[in-house]
């Protein structure tokens, strides 16, 4: 994404890893809590309050995208704090496939919050995490010091206008 932004190849880039760099603006338009969903037989999965520290975790297999993706960067992220290396049991490029490996038993896997409502798999149980970094933020993307043509600034302007308001009623 920041290579095609870079280039002039795209006007605008929906991200949920920072893009570094000079020259970039973005705004954030979605922020979620990161969950931890486990197989319904998997021990955690009858833990009442549903909450699991990420050093319980350690020495846990998980399903997870390659390196490169958020989901990545979030458990590396997670398990660097811990002076640890995740257990990679499963990784795959496609993000909502992790999901239908968690019921398979294939490992647990850090989802957001909007998978747990669009997923209604009895086999899948869901905990939050101790960690204040267990979010993911969706932010869009724009080059400062390049021509934003007007189509993509007010496609840039609707989004966010609609997402703010969209935010506003789920708050309400």
């Amino acid at each position: 994404m920041l290579a095609r932004l870079r280039s002039g190849e795209a006007d605008l880039a929906l991200a949920s890893q920072l893009l570094p760099g000079a020259g970039l603006d973005s705004v954030v338009l979605a922020s979620e809590e990161v969950l931890l969903a486990v197989p319904a037989g998997h021990p955690l999965a009858r833990r009442r309050p549903r909450t699991a520290a990420v050093a319980e975790l350690a020495d846990e297999p998980f399903a997870v995208t390659r390196p490169g993706q958020w989901q990545r960067a979030l458990l590396d992220e997670l398990f660097a704090a811990l002076g640890r290396v995740p257990a990679v049991a499963c990784e795959g490029n496609e993000p909502a496939a992790i999901r239908g490996l968690v019921p398979a038993g294939a490992g647990l896997a850090l989802l957001p919050a909007v998978a747990r409502r669009t997923t209604t798999s009895p086999h899948v149980a869901w905990l939050h995490l101790d960690s204040g970094a267990a979010r993911r933020t969706l932010r869009l993307y724009w080059r400062t010091d390049a021509y934003l043509s007007g189509a993509a600034r007010r496609f840039r302007d609707h989004t966010i206008e609609n997402l703010r308001l969209a935010a506003g009623r789920r708050d309400a």
